[in-house]
């Protein structure tokens, strides 16, 4: 309607002409000649629009064909006091108070609004209305993204959508998920005549970001409305009255800026911003039941009164009372926060004495940490009646219920990824891509640098470098130890999944980087090895109390692989494939100590016919640490060697270990209870969540330190 076939200075009216002219031409852009003649000699009134240049020209050109007049209603004007409180949360538990008052007087909480909120302020109604018993309705802006629901849409997400959607029905529990569900499938409906999936995934994701939870109504509640669609009917609660938030303020920052919209006639800035203010006054004045409160402070900052006020002319009244006569929790809390003042810097009150003379049985700086539980069923709900395990998940529950609870289930331990971290997948990586031959080693090493997802700095870039020539004699090490052994089939990353008997699913699931092994008369001899790029464990003294499981678990995980029958373990190892040792000297003793340091770490099958398939060399090992037999012909005391009943003895306490950690985790007990072990704390050195559980002494649970033969009821010199 604005743009003429004009010349104009701005280049991108310029452009907006043409391209008008040209949608013109395309017959894209139809002009509704007949519209003109339907209006024509008809009156037409505009009711209560604001005075802007749009509204000039649109009468202008209607006045052509027809009569046109404006109407306004005549706005009664209410005067009002304005609440000055000291900071924001004071203001929102006086708020808290006037309802409160409004309830007793018999006005029901449907006809009670809030009105220019932000976040902060929704904040804070969440925390302090439940204390005065206020049902509210706030608005929602929370993506539906981070749902429940959405989550296992993702995951489950193929280019069978209509599979997909029928088996997410079956974790529909909540009115809410139905209502997310049918915004996934509105969302999925308007991709259907996409055809590249990776593009529709991609596009069906960003909406699913941008997608709001649907507010569900409640009954008999105080809601949030915006201001302009408030009414003389309601009672309402104007927060945050203060300059810079309210009236909004626009800025010079459209598409088209206001040197641009000058050339057209249309509002400029300053222009929005005077309607704005003039709106904002005369809806303020024509409410009766209105009570206007602004902060002082919020957040460590100092806020003014909103300048509107210079016009409103209303009377300003400071009202610093705290105490309600509505909520005795509230009083309590803020009884405490007086006495922490007191304590600290000897501030009294006479709210201070008034209240403690009240509250005399307040338990004042006194704090039970002890886990209170949760319901069983509501944490199977919560899991959806699923739960699956991996040995690092039941070393978290055993060395610490508590702290499983916050980071698993709860899941309140925020995942960010170190450079150390990141090398560990990147060594990986490379690793099982190369022994399945997917690829030379350069090539490897490029693909996987250029599908990391970080921005590397120039020291990480400098250590990468390092790391690559590491990881290349890594590799020729490995495939010199090749040459010592029998067992040349291999499983990479191979993923193992067990079924635990319970009122649940329950799936017990592990991985393991590589599985050696060779089928021999019936028999399947297996060696498992675990690459390590941080320290090496392989202490069993811990097993009986569930800890440092990963080594013993893969005994157990390699007997229940359906690929292999009748198996025999030859080993189960750790090998460390990072080690601090410079990697630039090419002395032949200096690179046989490198290769030593990529022997493998952990327990070998005592039975020299099972052994000997691992290692060909087992009477001087040049492949296990340790390993070496005397001229005796035993093992040397240096060498960690098991019987095949040893190895039973341990998988049975691995079996163990799993379903009583299992039963305790689906029972909900997730007490408080860190382990030490020779009055040395094992469980909370880097665990993050210190500042929650505010463990006491008498929370620590003291083990006693076992040694080998107290694990396997038998001598076993050397391995302790």
């Amino acid at each position: 309607m604005y743009i003429e076939d004009n010349d104009y200075n701005s280049d991108k009216l310029l452009f907006l002409r043409d391209l008008k002219k040209e949608l013109i031409e395309k017959k894209l852009l139809i002009k509704n000649e007949l519209f003109h003649n339907y209006l024509s000699g008809k009156k037409i009134a505009l009711y209560n629009l604001d005075d802007t240049k749009e509204l000039s020209l649109l009468i202008n050109e209607l006045s052509t064909i027809c009569e046109v007049k404006t109407i306004k209603d005549s706005d009664n004007v209410y005067r009002k006091e304005i609440i000055q409180v000291n900071d924001i949360e004071n203001e929102v538990v006086f708020v808290a108070n006037k309802i409160c008052e409004l309830f007793e007087q018999k006005n029901s909480f449907d006809n009670i609004y809030l009105c220019n909120l932000d976040e902060e302020y929704r904040k804070l109604i969440r925390r302090i209305f439940p204390m005065f018993n206020i049902n509210y309705e706030l608005s929602n802006e929370d993506s539906i993204y981070g749902t429940r629901i959405v989550s296992i849409f993702l995951e489950n997400y193929n280019s069978n959508i209509e599979e997909c959607l029928t088996k997410l029905k079956e974790y529909i529990k909540t009115e809410e998920d139905n209502d997310i569900y049918n915004q996934i499938i509105n969302i999925v409906n308007s991709y259907v005549i996409i055809d590249d999936e990776e593009d529709k995934f991609n596009f069906i994701k960003e909406d699913l970001k941008k997608t709001k939870i649907k507010k569900l109504h409640k009954d008999n509640a105080v809601r949030e409305k915006d201001l302009k669609d408030l009414s003389n009917d309601n009672y309402v609660f104007l927060l945050g009255f203060n300059q810079g938030i309210i009236p909004n303020i626009y800025k010079d920052e459209e598409y088209l800026n206001d040197g641009e919209k000058e050339e057209i006639g249309v509002s400029l800035t300053v222009d929005k911003n005077t309607i704005a203010r003039n709106r904002c006054i005369n809806k303020i004045n024509s409410i009766e039941n209105m009570t206007i409160t602004f902060k002082e402070y919020a957040n460590g900052e100092e806020y003014k009164i909103s300048n509107i006020n210079e016009e409103l002319k209303y009377e300003i009244v400071n009202d610093s009372r705290l105490i309600s006569n509505y909520s005795n929790l509230y009083n309590k809390i803020y009884l405490s926060s007086l006495k922490d003042l007191y304590n600290k810097y000897g501030s009294i009150s006479e709210e201070l004495d008034l209240l403690d003379s009240y509250y005399k049985g307040l338990e004042y700086n006194s704090y039970n940490n002890d886990f209170t539980g949760i319901d069983k069923k509501l944490l199977n709900y919560y899991i959806d009646n699923k739960l699956i395990l991996s040995y690092s998940s039941l070393d978290k529950y055993y060395r610490c219920p508590f702290s499983y609870y916050l980071d698993k289930i709860l899941k309140i331990n925020v995942f960010e990824e170190t450079f150390y971290q990141l090398v560990g997948i990147l060594f990986h990586n490379i690793l099982q891509k190369y022994f399945d031959k997917q690829g030379t080693f350069d090539n490897l090493w490029q693909q996987e640098i250029e599908q990391l997802d970080k921005e590397l700095s120039p020291k990480e870039i400098f250590f990468l470098d390092k790391l690559k020539e590491e990881l290349s004699f890594v590799i020729e090490t490995i495939e010199y130890q090749e040459t010592l052994t029998d067992l040349h089939d291999e499983l990479h990353e191979e993923k193992i999944y067990t079924s635990i008997s319970g009122d649940i699913s329950i799936t017990f699931m592990g991985v393991v980087d590589k599985i050696k092994y060779k089928e021999i008369d019936g028999f399947t001899i297996v060696a498992l090895i675990d690459y390590k790029t941080g320290s090496a464990d392989i202490d069993l003294t811990m097993l009986p109390y569930g800890m440092s499981l990963q080594l013993p678990v893969y005994i157990y995980l390699a007997r229940h692989n359906n690929n292999f029958k009748n198996v025999k373990i030859a080993g189960f190892y750790l090998q460390k494939i990072i080690n601090n040792e410079e990697s630039n000297n090419d002395n032949k003793d200096y690179k046989e100590m490198r290769r030593k340091h990529l022997l493998l770490q952990g327990y070998s099958n005592a039975d020299i016919n099972v052994l000997g398939y691992m290692d060909n060399s087992y009477e001087d090992s040049n492949l296990i640490k340790g390993m070496k037999v005397k001229k005796d012909g035993d093992f040397s005391s240096y060498a960690k060697v098991l019987t095949d009943k040893e190895m039973d003895i341990i998988e049975n306490i691995v079996i163990d270990k799993i379903e009583e950690g299992a039963k305790k985790i689906c029972d909900a007990s997730f007490e408080i209870a860190p382990k030490s072990i020779d009055n040395k704390n094992i469980s909370c050195t880097f665990c993050k969540f210190g500042d929650v559980c505010f463990k006491k002494n008498e929370d620590i649970v003291d083990l006693k330190k076992l040694t080998i033969e107290d694990v396997l009821g038998g001598s076993k010199d050397g391995l302790d």
